[in-house]
């Protein structure tokens, strides 16, 4: 119980620094609401595990841009945030800051415009994407997926993302 509890407060952290590393800048025009950006069908198929009903997280920072949020299976956890880029906010700046947070980052070639992932930790994967002037951010904490999985399904459901963009 208290493994699942710190695993949920590690996704929370995650989305909250995802959320943090961004600059607060909202344009009406264009904003995009998350939950319609991909089907819990979808979410269900790439992951291969039960997922709930997305819901907007109304306790995020929503001039960041808030997240839409999914329970998958008993525990886990998957998000996807779409925001417009703030000025000078670029794949490099996010990189960079979360390298010195000690966050690990890979490139993620053939996604979007520019594309990483991060690896906070506890298993959980974040794939964060830039197309045009538009940030968007997929978080996730597959319960008994491996990290590659977890990179594989991501890298899907962006794709699917972005074709919608």
């Amino acid at each position: 119980m208290k493994k699942r509890i710190r695993m949920t407060r590690t996704v929370l952290i995650a989305m909250t620094i995802g959320l943090f590393l961004t600059t607060v800048n909202v344009q009406a025009a264009g904003k995009i609401d998350p939950c319609t950006l991909l089907t819990k069908a979808e979410i269900q198929t790439a992951l291969g595990q039960n997922v709930g009903d997305g819901k907007p997280n109304t306790r995020a920072n929503i001039a960041g841009g808030g997240p839409c949020e999914y329970t998958v299976g008993s525990y886990g956890v998957f998000s996807v945030l779409s925001k417009e880029t703030g000025p000078g906010e670029t794949a490099d700046k996010i990189m960079s800051e979360m390298k010195k947070m000690k966050i690990a980052v890979t490139e993620a070639p053939g996604i979007g415009d520019r594309s990483f992932f991060s690896s906070p930790g506890y298993g959980m994967v974040q794939l964060n994407s830039f197309k045009g002037t538009k940030y968007l951010i997929i978080t996730m904490l597959v319960p008994g997926a491996t990290e590659a999985a977890q990179k594989t399904a991501a890298r899907d459901l962006m794709n699917k993302v972005l074709k919608k963009i």
